[in-house]
């Protein structure tokens, strides 16, 4: 199956604005988080990685002649199992997640030889109280070409800011913050997960792979969907620390999890990657995660979906407890 991913979707392009926007982003949180602790800090080593000028590619597609073994890239899950077991527990008001999102937009622009693809960006935030409150934060970052072959098309079409008949811009927007009204803030394969059904999962792999599999039966427990269950735990969830622990242990025994070596995400944060593909409604994904090694965190996710090469990138800046409110994310730094 992997063969035919990489068939399909062929090797990711790097986003040279995302880099540079993810860049302003990550210095700005790690100058936020001396002034206040987080249970889960993705932002501090981020960015030092940025300063230093880390450039690759993003996430390369595995070749058969340079695959990393499939012992290699258990022993780094077991091992992040070991350092995810003893992180910090829960602490704080609210929970939190921060991300840089990338999507491309889903229709051509543009007119007669001067065709391209163009990409949405935006800071992306979801916080959610105790009590099961949530609030969804977002702040539109503006179009920019996905590639470069689309930025030389898009430049020979004039540079247009805005299309007729189509809502996108170039321009940013200021963040904003909604309370969702009843609103769900966790699902596993489009089921609702509370905060008490997520802090009562097994924290023994083979327990809490058997609760995963019954979550996702009804849209079939294969094992891609099963990881990608899995995985969300590790990161866009509350998890507890035992938890998380047993989700990496799980991840470590399932065989279409496949490691990809050392790479970089498109900000240059390098770390371990994984990879596995499900089925999903609109036909094969492939969901690409970066874990740094040192700390076990998540620092990416790329999701290649129906053909299209980095149909959703997400960066995570943040994930964790805090006690500060919620508020509408800010733009980073010289943001026009």
């Amino acid at each position: 199956m992997d063969e035919l991913v990489r068939e399909l979707y062929g090797e990711p392009a790097p986003d040279p604005a995302l880099k540079t926007r993810v860049g302003a982003l990550l210095e700005a949180e790690a100058r936020r988080r001396l002034r206040r602790p987080w249970s889960m800090a993705v932002a501090g080593l981020a960015a030092a990685a940025v300063v230093a000028g880390v450039v690759l590619a993003g996430v390369a597609a595995e070749s058969p002649d340079e695959a990393p073994g499939v012992e290699s890239g258990r022993s780094i899950l077991l091992a992040a199992a070991i350092t995810a077991e003893s992180g910090t527990a829960d602490a704080g008001a609210y929970w939190r997640v921060r991300k840089l999102v990338r999507e491309r937009y889903p229709e051509m622009l543009g007119s007669g030889q001067n065709r391209y693809w163009m990409a949405e960006s935006r800071v992306a935030e979801q916080w959610m109280s105790r009590s099961g409150k949530v609030w969804a934060g977002s702040a539109e970052l503006g179009a920019t070409p996905a590639g470069r072959a689309d930025e030389e098309a898009w430049r020979r079409d004039g540079s247009p800011v805005r299309w007729p008949g189509h809502r996108l811009s170039t321009s940013a927007g200021k963040g904003t913050l909604e309370a969702v009204p009843g609103g769900v803030a966790f699902s596993m394969a489009g089921k609702s997960m509370t905060f008490a059904r997520i802090r009562a999962l097994a924290t023994d792999p083979v327990g809490l792979r058997a609760e995963v599999e019954e979550i996702v039966s009804s849209t079939g427990a294969d094992d891609g969907l099963v990881a990608d269950a899995l995985s969300g735990l590790l990161w866009s969830k509350p998890s507890p620390p035992d938890v998380r622990a047993a989700a990496y242990r799980a991840l470590a025994e399932l065989p279409e999890v496949r490691y990809l070596g050392q790479r970089a995400d498109e900000s240059g944060r390098v770390g371990a990657a994984f990879t596995f593909t499900l089925r999903e409604p609109i036909g094969l994904v492939r969901r690409t995660l970066i874990i740094d090694t040192g700390s076990s965190q998540v620092l990416s996710s790329v999701t290649d979906a129906a053909g299209v090469r980095d149909d959703q990138v997400e960066l995570v800046l943040e994930a964790g407890w805090t006690n500060e409110k919620p508020t509408a994310p800010d733009l980073p730094p010289g943001t026009p």
